[in-house]
């Protein structure tokens, strides 16, 4: 009991915390040089430009019957966190007082989408969302399921940009394409973290000393999978092992020196957790 109700004080915060960068990036940078970086906020920002209506205002009626639609699938608890995190962010957005820092466009792009991409990572991080073109293209995905919600996100937020030429010009579209670009990288560095750890798969005839090495001189755990040759239909021993990003050189000069005709493949792994790493919240 004690666990949920921490797990779910820390999702608060997090949301919390995103809400504000949420909100910092777009009434800093974005809404007062006329990004439109898409999603609802996009096209909540062309209709104030078009009518003076409160871009807030007008995300949240948007949402709003999204999000009675898709209350069912999104589950009670998500459901609940996404649409106060909605609610909270278009309040934010119309009043939170905040004063314009800069008219640079090329400033305000890196640094909205940035704080915003920041943002967005951690109300994701805290098991929730601000609705908007994610819940529309998987609400699209159910009724037509040959579109991806991948795809169905794309598109809408393409057709965002494309109409933000229109209403503003064609180098406001060309800013809010960037930013989305910038927003997504940080959301999932976010989510992801640094490529801190490698794993690496290594082949050799010499497998237990290769790892007698690694764990004496890297204090890493190695795993001995049994692997078959297809060619040659020989039982070989495959090393697993996964070390830090400062540990790869280290790794290579080990196998290299004790079999300089191993065979290694190497990949980056995003996420890594267990004893040396990160540990599972």
């Amino acid at each position: 009991m004690k666990t949920n109700v921490r797990a779910e004080m820390k999702n608060v915060l997090l949301i919390l915390a995103g809400l504000i960068f949420c909100a910092l990036g777009f009434n800093l940078f974005l809404i007062p040089n006329n990004i439109a970086a898409g999603g609802f906020t996009g096209i909540a920002q062309l209709i104030n430009s078009l009518t003076g209506f409160p871009v807030g205002t007008v995300a949240l009626a948007l949402n709003v019957p999204l999000f009675l639609v898709s209350m069912k699938s999104l589950g009670l608890r998500f459901g609940i966190r996404s649409l106060a995190a909605t609610i909270g962010f278009s309040l934010l957005l119309d009043y939170m007082p905040l004063p314009v820092i800069t008219h640079d466009l090329w400033l305000s792009t890196v640094y909205g989408g940035l704080v915003s991409g920041l943002g967005f990572g951690l109300i994701l991080r805290g098991s929730a969302t601000t609705g908007g073109t994610d819940m529309l293209a998987s609400l699209i995905h159910r009724l037509i399921p040959s579109i991806r919600v991948s795809v169905g996100m794309f598109i809408i937020d393409g057709l965002v940009i494309l109409a933000s030429a229109f209403v503003y010009d064609t180098a406001a579209a060309m800013y809010a394409l960037i930013c989305i670009l910038i927003s997504n990288v940080v959301i999932d560095f976010v989510l992801e973290g640094p490529n801190s750890s490698h794993s690496f798969f290594i082949i050799s005839d010499k497998s237990d000393e290769i790892a007698s090495r690694i764990m004496q001189e890297l204090d890493r755990g190695v795993t001995g999978l049994e692997g078959m040759g297809m060619y040659s239909h020989q039982h070989k021993r495959v090393l697993l092992c996964v070390v830090s990003r400062m540990e790869t050189v280290t790794l290579r000069r080990i196998v290299f020196s004790v079999d300089s005709n191993a065979f290694v493949i190497s990949a980056r792994a995003h996420d890594t957790y267990g004893e040396g790493f990160k540990d599972h919240d």
